[in-house]
This record gives structure tokens, C-alpha cells and sequence, in this order.
């Protein structure tokens, strides 16, 4: 089975209604550990999935797929894996946030469930607490599983020759990317909206909770501002860094300003050399006058490079984007680690500009965003366009070594459900699903 969709789970909810016969019907279908999984847990499975239009409901499937999720949970629960509140939280007005957006606003979610928000949040916390965890594990089991390049070679040998995948046509380019500057009075602004935010958490608020309600990191602030799990310095901006490990534990910093915006820092743990850190980031707010003179000095970079100024001055000189300046402007794929990008995982205005380019030219400057969703003007190198062909070893070893670590994970994945099924207390309550033919062996005892 593949990981994507082993844990389906985890990354789905349930938005269906409870209606009479749901209630009727429930029962204890199966024990997992401490965990229950009832009848009526599967039928909100069904339920969502006929929402979804999909024909094809495997009853059988979604029963296996929910065991899984509990043989997690379960284990995380063993393992001590913990959640923050805040982000429990924040994942719950994500998800709150999709459907109103969906569907048409808040007062169709309760009436949708015949509950009020706040009872709908209450229903709902302790499920994705539960599928948080259950994530938390998965990861441990396969986040640090690596491939070496002999194992890439011999998992390519065991393709036929017919059954080689088509890579599609893919593009290589270099940027430089002028980010507008805030004016003095934008700056101080921003600056005094923090420091309010700051003198709160110093006397006492919830950090974790002021980061969900004011940070513009929106990833970090899920996790009540927390940039993943132990990070070194060289994982962090050098400016962020400075600050960062100088910090006593639980030590809230003054304003740090980065290329990202404006932070502050909280120190949470050091180990070592590394250091589980929060944040709260605000970025500034472009003005119209402040965009236009991003225009214009993009405007005066393309002339100079029409002349003498080559690309990779121009981006060391000029460009904003940290990660691609000191490297000629070359943007790197963050999910293959090369510079190579298939065109539908290329920002579709670079996409529509290089579309018209050949290798070596560059374009005008555009209005773009940059990773953060800032409004930046960027001018386009394109290095090189590789057309559709047949996976080679010499010249797609990066795309095969990720899919042979995807491999690699998986079987890790499923050696680990085979050993904990069998360490694991599974009872089945119920004579209801004994027909059922589950890919893993072990389920019924």
C-alpha cells in the first residue's frame, strides 16, 4: 500500500452529519491498545467519501485504514508523544476555516452538525489531537530513512526496460528577485504592533497562543510558533541565529528583523548544539510607492544586464531571495533537491514567461510573490529545458533516488504495522467485518 494514502486518515476529516440511525447502529467494532474504533466511525468515513462522489467505497478498506490510525495513536500514546494545545487548536480553525469557505459560511457548518462552534470545536479536539499524534508517529518511524547511491542503483536495475516511467519535459532558471522596501512609518508601525505583542507575552500571556492569533508565519503558528523540532544554526537565517542561541530557556527576545519580516524569538529547549525555538512573525505591508520603486530599480537591473552586468553579479548585488543569491540567482526544487522543475510545479507566471524563452535569455521584470506571499518584481534567467524522455540513471539520478527512498519508507512503514500488530492487544467485538480480507495479516486473533 502506499504511504500517500496509508494514512489517509490523518490528512482527511470527517464533516458528515448525526443522524438518527448513526446513533442506533454504533457499537464497538474493534480494540486497539486503549482505543475503540465503532461503527459509527466508519460509517463517517463512508459518509465523507459519497460527499467526495467516490463510487468505489470499500468498506473493508476504510475499516483496515482506521486500524492503522489507531495502532498509531496507540503507540504515540506509549512513546509519550505530545501535542501542544495551541495547535490542536490551530489545526481545528483550519479546518473550520476550509469548510465555511467551501460551503458558504459558519452558519451552514452548524446547522450542518446541528451544534454550535463551540461545541463542534469540543467534538472535534480530541480526534485531531488523535491524528496529530498518530502523524508524529509516522514520521518517527520513517523521517530519518536515507538511501545510498548503491541501493539507488539497484533499485533501478529492477526495472524492465518497458516499464521505465516518461519523465516529463522539465526546466532549469535562475532568478533575482527585488523585494519592495517599507518606508520609515510603515516600519515603525509594524515594529510598535510587536512590541505590544511582546510585553504581553513578557507578562505572562501564552505565547503559543499569541503566535496562532497574530503571527504571519502560518505554519509555525499551528504549532503555537514553533520552527519544527530541534533546529541548528545553520538551519536559520544568520540574523535569526544570532539572536536565537543567546536566548535563555523560555528568554523572549527584543525585535529581530530578517528578510522575512519582524520576529520574536522564544528559546523553549537547547540540546546540544540545537534548539527547539518559537516565534512570532509580522511582515510589512507593501504601499503602492514602495512596489513602484521595486519596479523601477527591476526595471534598471534588466538594462544593466542587457550591457556588461552578468546574471550572477546582478543576483549577488541585488536580489532579495536569501536562498538563491549566492548561487547565481538558480532556484532549487525543495522537494527533489535539484534544479530541475516539471513545468507543473513551476509558479505559473514563471512558467508563462519561460514558456517564451530559450536556454540563456532573460526576461523583463514581473510582478510575482515571493515563498512568504510577498509582492516582489523578478527577472528570469532560463538555463536550460530538458524535453520528455525515458529515466536514465546518468540523467534523472536524482528523480530515482527520491522515488527509491519513497520505496525504502514504505517498506520501513509496513515492517513496522506487521511488528506492532503483533505486539499490540486487537480485539474485534463484533462477528460484523469477520469476512473482511485485510492487506496486513494479524488483525483478527
Amino acid at each position: 500500500m502506499n504511504i500517500k494514502h496509508l494514512f489517509f486518515l490523518i490528512a482527511c476529516f470527517s464533516f458528515t452529519q448525526k443522524t438518527h440511525s448513526q446513533i442506533i447502529i454504533d457499537e464497538v467494532v474493534v480494540v486497539v491498545g486503549e482505543e475503540m474504533i465503532k461503527e459509527s466511525d466508519i460509517q463517517n468515513q463512508i459518509m465523507q467519501l459519497q460527499k467526495e462522489g467516490e463510487k468505489n467505497i470499500q468498506t473493508c478498506k476504510i475499516l483496515e485504514d482506521l486500524l492503522f490510525q489507531k495502532l498509531l495513536f496507540n503507540q504515540a500514546k506509549i512513546d509519550s508523544i505530545e501535542v501542544a494545545d495551541a495547535e490542536v487548536d490551530a489545526e481545528i480553525e483550519r479546518r473550520i476555516n476550509i469548510f465555511t469557505g467551501q460551503e458558504g459560511g459558519l452558519e451552514k457548518l452548524e446547522s450542518f452538525y446541528d451544534k454550535t462552534e463551540l461545541e463542534i470545536k469540543t467534538e472535534w479536539r480530541p480526534l485531531v489531537r488523535e491524528q496529530i499524534m498518530a502523524q508524529r508517529m509516522q514520521n518517527s518511524v520513517v523521517g530519518n530513512v536515507e538511501v545510498t547511491p548503491n541501493e539507488v542503483r539497484t533499485f533501478f536495475t529492477k526495472f524492465s526496460t518497458d516499464s521505465l516511467p516518461t519523465i516529463p519535459i522539465q526546466y532549469e532558471y535562475a532568478q533575482i528577485v527585488i523585494q519592495p522596501e517599507m518606508s520609515n512609518k510603515e516600519e515603525q508601525e509594524i515594529k510598535q504592533k510587536l512590541e505590544e505583542i511582546r510585553q504581553r507575552a513578557i507578562k505572562g500571556e501564552s505565547f503559543d497562543k499569541l503566535a496562532v492569533l497574530y503571527s504571519d508565519d502560518m505554519e509555525s503558528a499551528k504549532m503555537g510558533g514553533l520552527l519544527g523540532d530541534y533546529m541548528s544554526r545553520g538551519e536559520l537565517v544568520p540574523e535569526f541565529s544570532a539572536v536565537a542561541f543567546r536566548l535563555k530557556e523560555g528568554e523572549i527576545s527584543k525585535i529581530v528583523k530578517t528578510s522575512f519580516g519582524y520576529h520574536i524569538i522564544q528559546m523553549v529547549e537547547m540540546k546540544g548544539e540545537k534548539a527547539k525555538i518559537k516565534h512570532i512573525l509580522m511582515r510589512p505591508r507593501i504601499s503602492p510607492e514602495s512596489l513602484k520603486n521595486a519596479r523601477n530599480k527591476a526595471d534598471s537591473i534588466y538594462v544593466a544586464l542587457q550591457d556588461s552586468l552578468s546574471f550572477k553579479q546582478a543576483a549577488l548585488r541585488y536580489s532579495s531571495d536569501e536562498k538563491t543569491k549566492n548561487n547565481g540567482g538558480v532556484f532549487i526544487n525543495p522537494y527533489t533537491g535539484t534544479s530541475k522543475f516539471e513545468a507543473e510545479a513551476i509558479e505559473p507566471m514563471i512558467l508563462h514567461t519561460i514558456k517564451n524563452m530559450k536556454p540563456g535569455e532573460i526576461s523583463e521584470a514581473f510582478l510575482s510573490y515571493n515563498d512568504i506571499g510577498t509582492q516582489v518584481y523578478k527577472i528570469i534567467m532560463l538555463l536550460s529545458v530538458i524535453p520528455e524522455h525515458t529515466a536514465n540513471i546518468q540523467q534523472d539520478y536524482d528523480y530515482i533516488k527520491m522515488v527509491a527512498l519513497q520505496d525504502k519508507k514504505e517498506k520501513a512503514m509496513k515492517l513496522w504495522i506487521t511488528k506492532n500488530i503483533q505486539s499490540t492487544y486487537i480485539k474485534f467485538m463484533t462477528e460484523s467485518y469477520s469476512d473482511c480480507i485485510f492487506i496486513y495479516n494479524g488483525w483478527f486473533k
